[in-house]
């Protein structure tokens, strides 16, 4: 048994936008995967949430609004094995391991569609890390994260 962790790209396209202009208002696929929010100027990729908790949190989501209700609709026979699921961040991840813990930190930026003139480079829209002590023969790894900075409200 093992972890795996897998980062998005810095600069390519990924899921999230490659279904945008696929999935229009109205497509019957388009509420597990994308949430439109009067006054937001991109839609909320709730691919995420469904990937993570199913499709009656993401459905719960469309109706409320709120994370905290979709989240209690989670269904937890529902991807056990995932703890995190970005499919439309950018940025990418540091690894430290020693002997005694493993630590992934993933940095995700903003869409990077303009070349940022800022000196650190990019605001963050989060930094996540996820840490797993040494476990044992016959032990599943425990996983603790741990949000940094920013909100990855839709990827928890």
């Amino acid at each position: 048994m093992g972890i795996a962790f897998v980062t998005g790209s810095v600069s390519a396209p990924g899921f999230v936008e490659a279904m945008e202009p696929n999935l229009p208002a109205g497509h019957p696929l388009r509420p597990l995967v994308f949430a439109d929010r009067p006054g937001s100027p991109n839609p909320e990729p709730t691919v995420n949430l469904l990937l993570r908790h199913g499709v009656k949190a993401c459905l719960e989501y469309q109706k409320t609004g709120s994370i905290e209700r979709a989240r209690a609709e989670s269904n937890p026979d529902l991807s056990s094995h995932l703890s995190f699921v970005d499919l439309g961040g950018h940025g990418y991840a540091t690894v430290r391991a020693s002997s005694e813990v493993f630590e992934t930190e993933f940095v995700c930026i903003p869409r990077p569609l303009e070349r940022s003139d800022r000196a650190d480079g990019a605001p963050l829209v989060y930094r996540v890390t996820h840490r797993a002590a040494m476990w044992g023969r016959g032990q599943s790894p425990a996983l603790t994260q741990r949000v940094v900075e920013g909100n990855p409200v839709f990827s928890l």
